[in-house]
């Protein structure tokens, strides 16, 4: 059920992403082979595993009393398109997307609860993803998907524009800096408002977090400023280490986008305040 990372996608669908907007961005990108690629279109049915009585849907469906099938759906064929799902008329109430054939509506809260349906302009589902970003509160507005983590969500355009996260699997450090620097939080659920946690329209980085690997996580602090003297060669700072040559299980780190700043996090600290360029990490600064 996995998708390739989102920057595959772009380039599968040859997409330059810096002169897309968010809602071009989230409505469009490559094929999935594991999803229906047929014209848009759901059936109903009244029973579990696609049976009973059924009811067929290839536009919007506002009000399920007009087809006489409200609030009895328990499982849903999806042969094309992804759809909006909702407990009551007008898209409201409790509201799912969906992608793919749903054998179960119980799995998602919604056996013999939908009222209205609808087709979204997304050619991908949320629920594809392993983290979706929402323009709006309440997984709602344009979303950005991911199966990896992101250094910097500018070359996305989408920087400061999150106000709810969907996380679908995994846990995720979620930063207001580049380089998951700045207020941090740790989400291992979704969250429909990123304003209860201080991030709403505020997130810049996010990344994978391994609890088992990076131990528990605490709330990083920033440094108080410290005393520095003066050396004939330089400064040199009393709150910070030098890292000549950093190993990971005995082998160097590849210097990719926050690599250093999550070396220096992974060791206790803040952040990475240096690093010299090159292929791999080294003369890591942490503090």
């Amino acid at each position: 059920m996995f998708t390739p990372a989102f920057s595959r996608l772009l380039l599968a669908a040859g997409l330059a992403a810096a002169a897309l907007s968010p809602v071009a961005l989230a409505q469009r990108g490559g094929g999935r082979p594991d999803l229906p690629s047929g014209p848009a279109g759901i059936t109903l049915y009244s029973d579990t595993n696609l049976r009973g009585a059924a009811v067929e849907l290839t536009g919007d469906q506002p009000n399920f009393n007009t087809i006489r099938f409200n609030d009895h759906a328990r499982s849903i064929e999806v042969r094309g398109g992804v759809w909006l799902v909702c407990s009551d008329g007008n898209y409201r109430g409790q509201c799912e997307y969906i992608d793919r054939t749903v054998r179960n509506l119980g799995e998602i809260g919604l056996s013999g609860a939908i009222s209205s349906a609808k087709r979204v302009p997304y050619d991908k589902g949320p629920r594809s993803y392993d983290i979706a970003f929402f323009a709006d509160g309440n997984f709602s507005g344009p979303f950005l998907g991911f199966d990896e983590g992101e250094a910097n969500f500018s070359k996305f355009r989408f920087n400061d524009t999150a106000s709810s996260v969907m996380v679908n699997r995994g846990t995720w450090l979620v930063c207001e800096d580049a380089d998951y620097r700045g207020q941090c939080e740790l989400l291992d659920a979704s969250t429909g408002n990123l304003a209860a946690i201080g991030l709403n329209d505020k997130i810049t980085s996010f990344r994978r977090y391994n609890v088992r690997r990076e131990g528990p996580w605490r709330r990083p602090v920033v440094p108080a400023p410290a005393p520095i003297r003066d050396t004939r060669s330089g400064f040199e700072g009393e709150q910070s280490v030098f890292f000549p040559a950093p190993t990971y299980n005995g082998r160097r780190i590849n210097d990719g986008s926050g690599a250093a700043t999550r070396f220096c996090q992974s060791m206790g600290f803040y952040e990475a305040a240096y690093k010299a360029p090159g292929p791999v990490l080294s003369d890591v600064v942490c503090r």
